[in-house]
């Protein structure tokens, strides 16, 4: 069995700059301290995140008490949302419309089809070669809502909203034989974003 904690980021600071190098903002950095105190008993042998910046720092304070190196990957990355608001004036609406469709993006941007061919072999790579361990991933909501409903056959877009406003936001989730078999809440820290957060790809 491979036990993995997805760690979608704490709350970001979309006016630090351009994606992917959004830093938490100060909110979010003290909430990351929570997802250290999460963690800290677990077994866990490694830690990854995505190569944007968010997820680097939602672990940081973890990877300090537990004196293991973040290992950025590639492939897991929030989708890039494109120029959404030529489809519609609504945020939300485009990613009820994505959920839908899951073929539509808009230009510039990805599907979720799209953000389903890069990040799944990349987990499926993680649950192969730490089969019989615990680990830890940095990741991001859509992203972890494609993987979500990759593995759960029942898994619906009101499963992913539940935890749209949890930033920080932790879920174990155990693999069997490459199978889902299991999940559990570990945090959940109810934050909106910032008001200028409808920008490309901040989920």
């Amino acid at each position: 069995m491979t036990r993995i904690h997805f760690v979608r980021h704490a709350q970001p600071d979309p006016s630090g700059g351009h994606n992917p190098v959004f830093p938490l903002t100060p909110v979010g950095r003290r909430d990351s301290q929570a997802v250290a105190w999460v963690l800290e008993d677990k077994d866990i042998s490694v830690i990854y995140a995505s190569e944007y910046i968010r997820t680097f720092q939602t672990l940081e304070y973890y990877s300090m008490s537990s004196h293991m190196p973040i290992n950025v990957i590639k492939g897991i990355h929030e989708r890039v949302s494109g120029r959404w608001n030529e489809l519609t004036d609504n945020y939300s609406r485009y990613i009820v419309m994505q959920w839908n469709d899951p073929t539509l993006k808009a230009e510039g941007g990805e599907s979720l089809d799209d953000v389903r061919a890069r990040c799944m072999p990349v987990i499926r790579e993680l649950i192969e070669k730490h089969d019989g361990e615990e680990i830890a991933v940095g990741i991001h909501g859509m992203t972890l809502g494609i993987i979500l409903r990759e593995f759960i056959d029942d898994f619906t877009y009101a499963d992913f909203a539940e935890f749209v406003n949890m930033l920080p936001y932790v879920l174990c989730v155990d693999f069997e034989d490459g199978r889902y078999a299991g999940s559990s809440v570990e945090l959940a820290v109810r934050r909106g974003y910032p008001l200028n957060y409808m920008m490309d790809g901040v989920r």
